[in-house]
């Protein structure tokens, strides 16, 4: 009897230390469907929203919102769309008022290409897409080939007025449903997409609820996404 209290109890110990979570299920503008405190201890709570500007920076203007921070990177337990996430760089959850408002995510580099090709066959044609262009050098091939497998037929090469060749890639791509936003960005170097993945509401991103998206010092910088949203 003892014996088969003990195996259990180990199985319970090798359950509770297994559990996963993709953040790709969870559904931005609504409940989690998930407790998400079961897969991170490193979470914290905000008081008030990225409003009143100051010589500092941004100051946070408590409403009574109840904003709440969860953070994963380095969990080998969260992934996104199967991709594992980086050690170092944040991946967050962030709930307003108990819904989903705002998912940021960094994938490993490792699986990052194969990441972004699931996403931009998932997604499909893009809201809009904002274009860097790159000189690589002969040291950064590899980076450029990185791109060009990524996302073929998007990635060009481009001759300016003096005949100089350099790399045009999408730097920036954004969809938009049900007043939800997906931003992609890509940094790529060392040979790596350098990715990272944004899902805002639009109520949280024109409350300025994460400091992200928040820029109330100028007006005119105030919403530069905000006319991407749409239902």
């Amino acid at each position: 009897m003892k014996k088969n209290i003990f195996i259990l109890f180990c199985l319970t110990l090798l359950s509770c230390g297994s559990k996963k979570i993709d953040l790709k299920d969870l559904v931005v503008g609504q409940k989690p469907n998930v407790d998400l405190s079961a897969f991170t201890d490193n979470i914290r709570e905000q008081k008030g929203r990225f409003e009143k500007p100051t010589e500092n920076g941004i100051q946070l203007v408590d409403k009574g919102e109840k904003i709440v921070y969860y953070y994963f990177a380095g969990n080998e337990n969260v992934t996104f769309d199967k991709a594992k996430i980086a050690d170092v760089l944040e991946t967050k959850v962030v709930t307003y008022n108990g819904i989903v408002s705002f998912i940021s995510v960094h994938p490993h580099n490792k699986d990052a290409v194969s990441l972004l090709k699931d996403l931009l066959k998932t997604y499909s044609t893009p809201d809009s897409v904002s274009y860097d262009t790159r000189k690589f050098t002969d040291s950064e091939k590899e980076t450029a080939n990185v791109l060009k497998d990524a996302m073929p037929g998007q990635v060009k090469e481009v001759v300016d007025e003096f005949d100089n060749k350099s790399t045009q890639y999408p730097q920036q791509i954004f969809w938009s449903k049900n007043n939800v936003l997906t931003q992609i960005t890509l940094d790529p170097t060392n040979a790596h997409l350098n990715m990272s993945i944004k899902i805002v509401t639009k109520q949280a991103y024109m409350d300025h609820i994460v400091q992200e998206y928040a820029k109330p010092l100028l007006k005119e910088y105030d919403s530069p996404f905000a006319h991407l949203f749409k239902k």
